[in-house]
């Protein structure tokens, strides 16, 4: 059963939600809070697996409640609100506050099917993320023990659920020093995404937007994939590195795929690639890093017992193709003595 904790100002939306959690027998609403406030008294006692959080509320609010909740608490954050439409900045706050995932809060909530379906199927998801996922007990390679003596000619990174936060930390520590160039795929709605490059580059500093058709990696950039298409990398007659984007031809579960990036990234770049797979549910990203670890390049996943999904980063230490496993926050320590190191 899963228990979710609804927290909204308005008295209209928490019975919606109340309403149509009543008729699945898997899920159980434990209570209710109209503010952030009242949520942080409750949170302790009713122990809920997901909180469905309004991001407006009096007081403080949903976003700094968010980062509270992950900060203290093991519950799943979903936020239903009006104020994250799909292209909104505040989406993006919310994401990287914490918030597992996001769902516009229609104003025919009660009777509306896809809103209906969707909220369902998101907290059903995010309650089956607590379930614990097999773990390669592989004795772990330090981040001193990074193999190539060059300086990389790219970090490719992968996220899906919890991605966005565990993207920020990681960023956050390699922020002010000389990197690659940085190759994201977040499997993220479309609209967002442009939105997460423009927060990045305020942020942290480096040039980021999202990546076009034939673009030229260079170093110190951050290039975000484009929702909807596939993205791989090839190498030109003069060894630069080229975007290529692809249609799906209807068979990936994931557009863009994690695994055909880092595939790709392993074909052109090879022992100078690294590859980073963060925070997600499902096991995209899992083979195409053993493909980065047998072209001879180094592979760094979060640690699952910190991340937001642990089941991305799981499939790849299952898989033996992650060689150093830390918290997001730490590999970017790792990575930031790394290009230190091989940058003076």
């Amino acid at each position: 059963m899963t228990r979710v904790l609804v927290v909204d100002d308005s008295r209209t939306f928490r019975k919606a939600l109340r309403l149509i959690f009543s008729r699945s027998p898997d899920i159980a609403v434990v209570g209710e809070a109209e503010s952030a406030e009242e949520a942080l008294s409750l949170l302790g006692a009713l122990s809920p697996d997901v909180v469905t959080l309004d991001i407006e509320m009096p007081g403080m609010g949903g976003l700094l409640l968010a980062e509270r909740i992950r900060t203290d608490f093991s519950a799943r954050i979903l936020v239903v609100s009006g104020q994250t439409h799909l292209g909104s900045r505040t989406a993006v706050e919310a994401l990287l506050k914490g918030a597992h995932d996001i769902l516009e809060k229609p104003a025919d909530m009660e009777t509306n099917p896809l809103f209906r379906a969707s909220v369902l199927r998101k907290v059903r998801e995010l309650s089956g993320m607590s379930v614990p996922l097999p773990v390669c007990r592989e004795p772990l390679v330090p981040s001193s023990g990074m193999r190539s003596r060059d300086f990389p000619s790219l970090l490719a990174v992968g996220g899906s659920t919890g991605g966005p936060a565990s993207l920020s930390a990681l960023l956050g520590k390699i922020s002010g020093e000389a990197v690659p160039p940085v190759l994201v795929v977040q499997h993220m709605a479309p609209a967002i995404l442009p939105h997460l490059a423009e927060r990045l580059q305020q942020e942290f500093g480096l040039e980021s937007r999202m990546a076009f058709q034939g673009e030229i990696l260079l170093p110190g950039t951050l290039r975000i994939a484009p929702g909807g298409v596939h993205i791989r990398l090839e190498k030109n007659g003069k060894g630069e590195l080229v975007v290529r984007l692809e249609d799906d031809a209807g068979h990936s579960p994931h557009v863009p795929s994690i695994d055909r990036l880092f595939e790709s990234v392993a074909h052109a770049v090879g022992e100078k690639a690294i590859g980073v797979l963060l925070s997600g549910l499902g096991d995209d990203g899992a083979r195409g890093l053993l493909s980065i670890r047998k072209a001879g390049g180094e592979t760094l996943a979060e640690a699952p017992e910190t991340a937001a999904a642990p089941g991305m980063p799981s499939a790849a230490i299952g898989l033996k193709a992650v060689q150093h496993v830390l918290p997001a926050a730490s590999l970017g320590v790792a990575l930031a003595e790394w290009f230190r190191e091989r940058s003076s």
